[in-house]
């Protein structure tokens, strides 16, 4: 049985940036074993996100901001918009995006731009194999795939599963189906995205639209909820063909790729160190903010300073502070408003973007101070918030 210094279990989006930010630390030449069951050669999925220009980026960060390091994936970006549209009940048109920027990554650019890197570095393994289990031993960090077994001082999980079932949690789903769409007619504009169209019946649930141009006859367009269950295929496409007959010209259109996913909208309490040796990182770790359903910023934060802390320490555990901790309470106030439809889900995004232009992406990105939330909060519906804080301060107590 052959040890490693790192083993990393699942090589998806957070599994491969785990062993990108150690092949560019002083820990390059450690022994790393990466294991995953697909070969991640295919553009299995897009990740958009907002995010401020980087210190030294040439554009000055807001005052009073955290200057942020420089995106390792800048170069590689598909599409980076300054403008974004929004659809709500009482409002069409731009959000204020202060100095944040909108951005989109292939998933093929992103796992074809790491694995070369990868490939520079003798020292990282990869095997394409199942993984069977993994276990914490006082000898390491202990791996079974494909009948095969591996120990390493330090394993990082993102194979692990929530269990999305405990009754003091809020356990919703985010699930989109997608087309990108070649269009007869020009009726895109590439330099203006739309983030949420909230044009489509709700079905007292969260539904929307977001188109993602690439030019003026190529898009993104898909239909996304926000709920507790997944609804049929053919329902997805519906929506879709509805949505595109009635509010984009684009005389006839083709479709070129579909895209569907489910990411879990839950404010579970994960471990990110269940155990000595081990380690969960992604959506496993808990990095998916339960309100919005965002990882891939995230991911790439928590990573880098896992790393760091490695590389100090000798421990891979990310510092937080118990102050950081409330964005965990505002998310299941979130949760526990649209889970209970204490209000309509489109009017409380129309108010949250309109009425703070700006902070909005702060507030989702938890680098807001404490004085800015509550002016945020200050423009939510009161009771229906006020009732859901009280839900979920119940429900954490009796669970």
């Amino acid at each position: 049985m052959k040890k490693y210094d790192f083993i990393i279990a699942g090589g998806g989006m957070a599994g491969l940036s785990m062993a990108y930010y150690l092949s560019q630390s002083s820990l390059r030449d450690r022994s790393i074993l990466i294991l995953d069951r697909e070969p991640k050669n295919s553009n299995d999925r897009t990740w958009c996100f907002w995010e401020r220009p980087a210190q030294g980026s040439g554009q000055a960060a807001s005052p009073g901001r955290t200057p942020t390091k420089p995106n390792p994936f800048e170069a590689i970006l598909f599409r980076c918009w300054n403008v974004v549209s929004f659809h709500g009940t009482t409002y069409a048109g731009p959000i204020e995006m202060g100095d944040y920027q909108y951005k989109m990554l292939r998933g093929i650019d992103f796992y074809t731009f790491v694995q070369d890197e990868l490939a520079k570095h003798p020292s990282i393994e990869r095997k394409q194999a199942t993984i069977n289990r993994i276990k914490d031993t006082p000898k390491g960090g202990f791996v079974i795939a494909d009948d095969e077994p591996y120990i390493a001082d330090f394993v990082f999980d993102s194979t692990f599963s929530l269990k999305l079932d405990q009754p003091e949690n809020h356990n919703l789903l985010q699930h989109f189906k997608g087309w990108i769409i070649k269009t007869e007619q020009a009726c895109f504009d590439p330099k203006r995205p739309e983030i949420m169209d909230f044009r489509v019946e709700q079905h007292d649930d969260c539904r929307f639209l977001y188109i993602l141009p690439f030019d003026e006859k190529t898009a993104l367009v898909e239909f996304t909820l926000f709920n507790d269950k997944l609804i049929a295929d053919n329902e997805y496409e519906a929506e879709l063909r509805h949505y595109i007959d009635q509010y984009i010209p684009t005389g006839t259109y083709e479709i070129v790729e579909t895209e569907y996913g489910v990411i879990p909208m839950s404010d579970e309490t994960t471990s990110e160190n269940p155990s000595e040796h081990i380690i969960r990182i992604g959506t496993s770790g808990g990095y998916t903010k339960a309100s919005t359903g965002y990882t891939f910023l995230r991911t790439q934060r928590y990573l880098q300073r896992i790393v760091q802390n490695l590389i100090e320490t000798g421990k891979p555990q990310r510092p937080t502070s118990w102050f950081d901790r409330r964005f965990k309470l505002y998310d299941s106030i979130f949760l526990n408003v649209l889970e209970k439809h204490r209000h309509p889900a489109d009017d409380i995004f129309t108010r949250v973007y309109t009425k703070n232009p700006g902070r909005v992406f702060t507030f989702l990105d938890e680098e807001t101070s404490f004085v800015d939330e509550l002016k945020l909060f200050a423009t939510m519906p009161f009771m229906p918030f006020l009732n859901a804080f009280f839900s979920v301060i119940r429900r954490k107590l009796v669970g």
